[in-house]
C-alpha cells in the first residue's frame, strides 16, 4: 500500500517500518530505551508530503531533523485533543501531530494557547504547563523572555495577549522545542533509500 501525505516511517539497513516507535526488538533484539545495538546513526525517520519527503534522525542526540521540523510541528503538539489542521489520524513518535505545512503547525500553537487549556493561565503558568521544569526545561526564562518582548508582566493572562504579542509566545515555544533541519528529497529522488521509495510508490 503506497504511502499517503503525512505518513511516517522508520528506516534501517534496507528495512522500513510504519510503527510509531523504532522496532528495536525486531531489528536489534533489544528492549531498553534508546538501545539500538550501536546502529542509532544508521536509523532515519521519514515523513511523506505532497511534494517532498523529509528525513531526520530525531532519536539521536545532536541528530539532524528534529521531530518538530520533520512533522511541521514547531510546538511538538501531541494527539489527544483538537487536530488544529494536522493530517487526520497521522502521528509520529511520541504521538506528535504531523501538519501539511510549517505555517499550519505554527498557527496550531496559537490555537492551542487561545484554547481552554491555556487562555486562562498567566504567561509564566502557561510555560510551566507547556514545558515543565521537571522535564529539564526552564519555563521561567522563556516567560521572562516573552514578557520582556511584549512589555508585559509574566503574570499577564495569555488570553489577554494581542495577536502580535501571541507571536512572541509562538516564537518562544518554537525556539524551546528546538527545530533542527534535516534533509529533504523529491518523492522519486534516487538519493532516497530504495526501500523508502518502494514504500512510497508500492
Amino acid at each position: 500500500m503506497a504511502l499517503d501525505d503525512g505518513d511516517a516511517l522508520w528506516y534501517w539497513n534496507g528495512n522500513v517500518s510504519r510503527t510509531k516507535n523504532i522496532p528495536q526488538a525486531e531489528w536489534f533484539g533489544t528492549s531498553a530505551p534508546h538501545d539500538y545495538d550501536d546502529h542509532g546513526w544508521e536509523i532515519s525517520n521519514f515523513v511523506v508530503y505532497a511534494g517532498e519527503v523529509a528525513e531526520g534522525q530525531p532519536h539521536m542526540k545532536g541528530g539532524k531533523g528534529s521531530f518538530s521540523w520533520l512533522n511541521n510541528n514547531p510546538g511538538n503538539i501531541t494527539a489527544g485533543g483538537p487536530a488544529y489542521g494536522a493530517f487526520p489520524g497521522k502521528v509520529n513518535w511520541h504521538n506528535f501531530l504531523i501538519f501539511p505545512s510549517w505555517d499550519l503547525g505554527y498557527d496550531a500553537i496559537r490555537q492551542l494557547l487561545r484554547g481552554p487549556g491555556y487562555a486562562h493561565l498567566s504567561i509564566l503558568a502557561a510555560f510551566q504547563r507547556y514545558a515543565p521544569a521537571s522535564d529539564g526545561n526552564d519555563p521561567v526564562r522563556y516567560a521572562n523572555k516573552v514578557a520582556a518582548a511584549v512589555g508585559r508582566d509574566v503574570h499577564t493572562i495569555v488570553g489577554d495577549l494581542t495577536d502580535d504579542e501571541m507571536v512572541e509566545m509562538q516564537n518562544a515555544i518554537t525556539d524551546m522545542e528546538g527545530a533542527v533541519a534535516g534533509w529533504t528529497y523529491l518523492r522519486d529522488d534516487p538519493a532516497l533509500p530504495q526501500a523508502v521509495r518502494d514504500a512510497i510508490w508500492s
